[in-house]
């Protein structure tokens, strides 16, 4: 209660890129990117304002860098510039001095975890990681559920899969991107497939150039380095009941970001 800590996170970003026909690997996403996790920085952190104009700033406010006035966009990598040249759009300048003013309800207000259920509720792809495939097969304690990319039919060719892209370079430069605006580690993951290397195994040159290339864009922490095990992604075309399905699990909106 001291610290109020939030951590609000982002389902659906491979849609989010297949619908506006921009990819993971090729730094097409990259302004997209920037402009996006700005937006969703800066009225997060409005909004903790304005609800600490109304009901007080959390009591240990004071012990937070946002405090002394320090937002995200004032400790990020500079490097991340060569990868991007969006600008800011919102007024920074006159959310620091309202923070300062006035504090901030919540000590932290963002994280992007893998949201596994959530994702699986709202018919999304897992947070902000490229999907597997266009269906994946998911097992828990009640069954299994097969999942189906949103909008399948109609944005098939834009979704960039896991197993597509050519390496981790321009996934973690995204990662960079967003670890500017968001006020908590983000935990990214790298994936590999070993049939693409000599003798079928992954060398350890490549695990550390995609550790110094995390390093060098502003990524703090890497997670899981999963492996491809050879099991076969559903990629071709899929039955109509469940293109239906996945299309009927889109109406209510669940399907946007």
């Amino acid at each position: 209660m001291g610290r109020r800590t939030l951590g609000i996170g982002v389902i659906n970003f491979a849609y989010y890129l297949a619908k506006h026909g921009v990819r993971y690997s090729d730094g097409s996403a990259n302004n997209l990117t920037h402009k996006t996790f700005e937006a969703i920085q800066y009225y997060l952190l409005k909004a903790s304002c304005e609800l600490a104009k109304e009901y007080g700033a959390c009591p240990l406010f004071n012990e937070t860098t946002y405090s002394q006035g320090i937002l995200p966009i004032d400790t990020y990598k500079n490097t991340l510039d060569q990868l991007t040249d969006e600008p800011l759009h919102f007024d920074w300048e006159t959310l620091r001095e309202e923070i300062k003013t006035h504090g901030l309800r919540n000590s932290t207000l963002s994280a992007l975890m893998p949201s596994e259920t959530s994702s699986q509720i709202s018919n999304a792809t897992n947070g902000i990681e490229p999907p597997r495939g266009y269906i994946s097969v998911k097992a828990s304690k009640d069954g299994i559920l097969r999942q189906v990319v949103p909008e399948y039919e109609r944005l098939k060719s834009a979704y960039e899969l896991l197993w597509q892209m050519p390496g981790n370079e321009g996934y973690l430069h995204l990662v960079g991107i967003m670890q500017k605006f968001v006020d908590q580690a983000i935990s990214s993951n790298t994936n590999y497939d070993p049939t693409r290397f000599p003798s079928g195994k992954v060398p350890m040159n490549q695990l550390l150039k995609d550790l110094l290339v995390a390093y060098k864009f502003g990524v703090k922490t890497l997670y899981y380095h999963n492996t491809r095990d050879g099991a076969e992604d559903v990629q071709g075309d899929l039955p109509d009941e469940v293109i239906e399905a996945a299309d009927d699990g889109c109406e209510g909106g669940a399907c946007k970001i």
